[in-house]
């Protein structure tokens, strides 16, 4: 388990059992974030999502509902993807200028997933993936965002009301994600490597995600 400089140990999480073929998605809400005209209600007015909340099905089956599966979840986990990701951070950017704050993106690699993939199989490898997703959704505020960028990356989208917050925040998901999963009969330890960038005032979404991305790959050095 490696740590971006300056993050600490956290909060205690319990463990769960995870079924050997859980391969589905997570939680029904995998993904949180606030609502606005954007990308996600302009598939709202075709009918694509429920209530907003990616990973959750519309009524039916159709070819809307299809649209939004492929277009803002991850398929694997019901996570937000990288559009909706991109999209929930403009918007928190946003908010940040006009009513202050901070927002914060923390990256988180799952460092020993692709050995896990090989040494257990890809069904074990894909419930762990989708534990650890539902974790952290647990873990956090409605208004949060998190979302799936890699094969083995998750994102956090979140704001804060000062940078005193991010210490504890961080430690909580550090904690959260060191507990085992077990799957099966296996006790399986994910090893986690976070970054985190706090947002710049002339910084883009796509500026902050990607230096919470090299912030990552100094922890795993």
């Amino acid at each position: 388990m490696k740590k971006a400089k300056g993050q600490r140990g956290g909060e205690t999480a319990g463990t769960d059992r995870v079924p050997a073929d859980a391969a589905g998605p997570a939680a029904a809400e995998s993904s949180r974030g606030g609502s606005a005209r954007t990308v996600e209600s302009m598939l709202e007015e075709f009918g694509a999502v429920g209530d907003g909340v990616p990973g959750r099905r519309a009524p039916g089956t159709g070819k809307y509902d299809q649209l939004w599966q492929l277009s803002m979840a991850d398929p694997h986990t019901g996570l937000a993807n990288q559009l909706l990701l991109l999209d929930r951070l403009t918007q928190a950017l946003t908010r940040r200028r006009r009513h202050g704050g901070e927002v914060v993106v923390c990256h988180i690699g799952l460092d020993n997933l692709a050995e896990i993939n090989v040494d257990l199989g890809y069904t074990t490898g894909n419930a762990v993936l989708c534990e650890a997703s539902r974790r952290l959704v647990s873990i956090l505020r409605s208004e949060d965002t998190v979302g799936r960028v890699g094969s083995s990356e998750l994102v956090v989208v979140l704001t804060v009301s000062d940078e005193q917050a991010v210490g504890p925040l961080m430690r909580r998901i550090q904690h959260t994600l060191d507990e085992p999963v077990i799957v099966g009969v296996s006790d399986i330890r994910v090893h986690s490597s976070l970054g985190v960038a706090i947002a710049e005032d002339t910084e883009s979404a796509e500026d902050v995600l990607a230096r919470a991305d090299r912030s990552t790959r100094v922890a795993k050095r």
